[in-house]
């Protein structure tokens, strides 16, 4: 918040589809157990607000520990050893009991929020996104993210992977993809060969924990060209990965814990999870508009100016659409003050309610974007243009679809997604087709997360309205399919 009262706000992060699944259960043989089931609403969305104090950290030391504490003793001792009070550790295992620490300590001179993302519902997180859950566990880590923001125009902000739990940690697994920045090489397992790349400049031992173990701290550093010492010695990636995608490379890139970014090589099938090979791309991974986070198989957008206008069924009622083949009025909604809004995906299993005959509800063929009523006979190939397409409900942006759409010139929406059937506009359409999934190589629809048709992702939207002359005839809309 300004000093006059107004609420700074860096940005928003908004789920394409759901942030939340649930493994479908098996009602019978031919039930596909692996299915997943999207639990909650769709596009659930958090603000990064201005903080009313700075709670970011900055890395100021790296030091090699020795200790066969647990964890939580472990983090005991640091303090102790370290005499910090507010810090916080990424700590990165190179052997069994030696582990790489970088501190993370309050800096007056960086002002900056820090914003937490994980499936865990903790004080810690401040955005929860529970992901794909198979009983406790699930693909998405219980801290898996950090964003921090500047505090100062133009207010960047970059991402982290891995979030600090409960005992002030980033803790990487033993096996974890480590990158060492001196002979430019990734290992899993720390070999006598990478002991030269740690130059030890001061040694001291520290007491540490109620069971009375040393704690041997060795103050580290990568001695650069110029003679000066690098903040962190040794970078990683988490277990699950934290990727990003910017729409200006369009190309996906893993992001480690120390902010770093690195190019993610082709996977040899769509189901191999390819890990970085190479040096970082850059040091920092800024987030900029329409950027992409996949965050254990949930894809979160980054969105600087979120629309306020949602799409409303109200906006479609003032203009009168007929059924084309038919010869029959459609409605979003009735009028009556108990419907419920027509804005929530429909299954094609679903029953409809009563105060909405199907007939008069409209649907859509997704493959060239005739807008009609519902007719079984009818149901699949367009009966205007003889295009083979399932005919599906027309669907509005969800709830909180619209903030997904701030570049659309606000109106009617002009196009479809195929085959799900949600209204978008060129801008977002465009977008998603841009976008392409780590998990399939496919793009998906934002308000859904279904995968788009790959020949035709979504076609212009034609609808049939009655003008004053009593005459029906194709309503306009803006732009083709590219």
């Amino acid at each position: 918040m300004t000093d006059d009262g107004c609420v700074v706000s860096y940005g928003e992060l908004v789920v394409l589809g759901y942030s939340s699944y649930k493994r479908r259960q098996a009602t019978s043989a031919t039930v596909d157990k692996s299915q997943w089931v999207p639990v909650g609403a769709p596009n659930c969305h958090f603000g990064l607000v201005k903080r009313p104090v700075a709670n970011a950290l900055v890395p100021t030391k790296t030091v090699l520990v020795e200790s066969s504490l647990q964890k939580r003793a472990f983090t005991h001792a640091l303090d102790h050893a370290l005499q910090a009070t507010s810090s916080r550790y990424v700590c990165v295992p190179v052997t069994d009991t030696a582990t790489l620490v970088t501190e993370y300590a309050p800096s007056t001179a960086n002002q900056a929020d820090m914003f937490q993302l994980g499936r865990q519902p903790s004080p810690c997180n401040d955005f929860v996104v529970p992901g794909h859950l198979h009983g406790a566990k699930g693909t998405v880590a219980r801290f898996t993210a950090r964003i921090v923001c500047d505090r100062t125009p133009p207010y960047t902000c970059r991402v982290f992977a891995g979030g600090f739990d409960t005992d002030h940690q980033v803790m990487v697994p033993l096996n974890a993809p480590k990158f060492c920045p001196t002979c430019q090489q990734w290992t899993s397992t720390w070999s006598r060969d990478h002991a030269k790349c740690i130059l030890p400049m001061v040694s001291t031992s520290h007491g540490g924990g109620s069971s009375g173990d040393d704690l041997k701290i060795t103050v580290c550093g990568i001695q650069s060209s110029t003679g000066s010492t690098a903040t962190h010695t040794v970078d990683a990636l988490t277990r699950n990965g934290l990727r990003l995608w910017r729409p200006d490379s369009q190309t996906w890139a893993e992001v480690s814990v120390h902010g770093s970014l690195y190019a993610v090589p082709t996977a040899s099938s769509s189901t191999s999870f390819a890990r970085p090979t190479g040096s970082p791309i850059t040091t920092e991974a800024v987030l900029m508009h329409g950027s992409i986070l996949d965050i254990g198989g949930v894809y979160v957008k980054f969105v600087l100016r979120p629309s306020s206008r949602p799409v409303t069924s109200l906006l479609l009622e003032l203009t009168t659409l007929h059924c084309p083949v038919q010869l029959t009025p459609l409605h979003f909604t009735n009028h009556h003050p108990q419907a419920k809004p027509q804005h929530v995906p429909i299954d094609k299993d679903q029953v409809v309610p009563a105060y909405i005959p199907r007939g008069l509800q409209p649907h859509v063929y997704p493959a060239c974007g005739h807008v009609c009523g519902y007719n079984a006979q009818m149901a699949s190939s367009c009966p205007l243009c003889r295009t083979p397409s399932s005919l599906v409900p027309l669907q509005l942006a969800p709830l909180n679809g619209h903030r997904l759409v701030c570049d659309d010139v606000p109106g009617l929406p002009g196009y479809v997604f195929n085959p799900c059937g949600h209204m978008t506009g060129a801008t977002l359409a465009a977008e998603a087709v841009a976008l392409r999934v780590q998990s399939s190589g496919k793009s998906i629809c934002p308000f859904c997360a279904k995968t788009l048709d790959s020949l035709r992702p979504y076609s212009k939207l034609y609808f049939y309205i009655d003008d004053d002359d009593d005459h029906q005839h194709p309503m306009d809309t803006v732009g083709a399919i590219a």
